[in-house]
């Protein structure tokens, strides 16, 4: 394989990957984004595009992470304000029961002795769940404090790496400015020096080509000339062949009008051969239908059927030395559309005819 051949395969492969890199950063599948990128580095590490992508995905991976970081302090946040508010609650509550004791001392007026000691035993506890709710208050301010300060740690670090994620992607701008305008450089000297080429080489170039077009046209009409000359002296055969079995009655004439039918066969293929049928070709092979007396349905499917003959007989001459030529390729696609053969079918014989060379 030659070294441009190698390197076309090579940027090949590098844009499957960071197709398939760019598909999982759209789905925000960062590690696996980053693994279609490394196998490209290593193909080619120093390749700008690679590298552009694989700043791209850290990058996202860095906003990511910050984002994640921020929505954590937004919870914690809001955990602790909804914290806060049953701790009030059970610190105000204790008092409410503290009351009660003042409507009993309303009903000394009653005959019935007053109880104020039941009272008096209702307000003690009070005192204990201030005190618990208190340092349950103050045990969640420094869980609180503790956390918002490594939160803050957590962003300074944060903050750090994205700077430097950020300075990265600027030199590796730079850099691919950098690659760019020196490939930009590289293309405006390569179209100078093609502006250079020697006319006279190219005028003698266009000369031959023209001499070979000319050539090949001069063959193609002696071919056709001795193929309808071939085809005169067949039917001139065949018509005094016909003539001498009507002169004798006795004579079967089923062999004749089937050696007929071969020969218009043949003549079909020749006729064929060029991708069109002249007509003077027609014309002959209308005297032979004619003189054997074929119908007009058997006449059109013999037409057809040799119009496929024609082209595989083309496909088998071009594949003879397992090689196709850029000239034969494109004589096997001008056949092809003036025989009216559809790609598929094209497609289906050129597999069996390169099965038949390899066997």
């Amino acid at each position: 394989m030659s070294i441009g051949m190698e390197k076309d395969s090579q940027k090949k492969m590098i844009g499957e990957l960071l197709k398939a890199a760019d598909r999982f950063i759209k789905s925000a599948e960062w590690n696996r984004a980053l693994d279609e990128v490394g196998k490209a580095l290593a193909i080619e590490p120093n390749n700008m595009y690679a590298m552009a992508y694989k700043d791209r995905i850290n990058v996202s991976i860095n906003e990511e992470k910050k984002k994640a970081e921020e929505e954590k302090v937004k919870r914690l946040a809001e955990e602790k304000r909804s914290g806060e508010k049953p701790a009030e609650e059970k610190k105000t509550e204790p008092a409410k029961p503290a009351e009660p004791p003042k409507a009993p001392a309303a009903e000394e007026k009653r005959p019935e002795p007053p109880k104020p000691e039941p009272a008096k035993t209702e307000t003690k506890p009070a005192a204990p769940a201030k005190d618990d709710s208190s340092a349950r208050l103050d045990a969640l301010r420094q869980e609180f404090a503790a956390t918002q300060a490594k939160l803050q740690r957590e962003v300074a670090q944060l903050t750090m790496q994205l700077k430097e994620a950020q300075a990265l992607k600027d030199a590796t701008e730079k850099n691919l400015n950098g690659q760019i305008v020196a490939l930009q450089g590289e293309l405006n000297a390569a179209r100078q020096n093609a502006v250079k080429v020697d006319t006279k080489e190219t005028d003698q170039l266009r000369k031959e080509i023209d001499a070979l077009k000319a050539k090949h046209l001069q063959d193609v009409e002696t071919a056709r000339e001795v193929a309808k000359a071939d085809m005169l002296a067949q039917v001139a055969l065949l018509q005094k062949q016909l003539e001498a079995a009507k002169a004798n009655p006795g004579v079967e004439d089923a062999s004749l009008k089937h050696q007929g039918e071969l020969m218009l066969k043949g003549m079909f293929q020749k006729a064929w051969q060029d991708g069109t049928i002249t007509n003077d070709e027609r014309a002959l092979l209308l005297v032979v239908k004619g003189a054997i007396e074929m119908t007009e349905a058997k006449f059109g499917a013999l037409e057809a059927d040799t119009r496929g003959d024609a082209y595989v007989n083309a496909l088998r001459s071009v594949w003879s030395d397992g090689v196709v030529t850029p000239e034969e390729s494109d004589f096997l696609t001008s056949l092809r559309e003036k025989l009216g053969i559809p790609a598929d079918e094209h497609f289906r014989l050129e597999g069996q005819i390169r099965k038949e060379v390899k066997k």
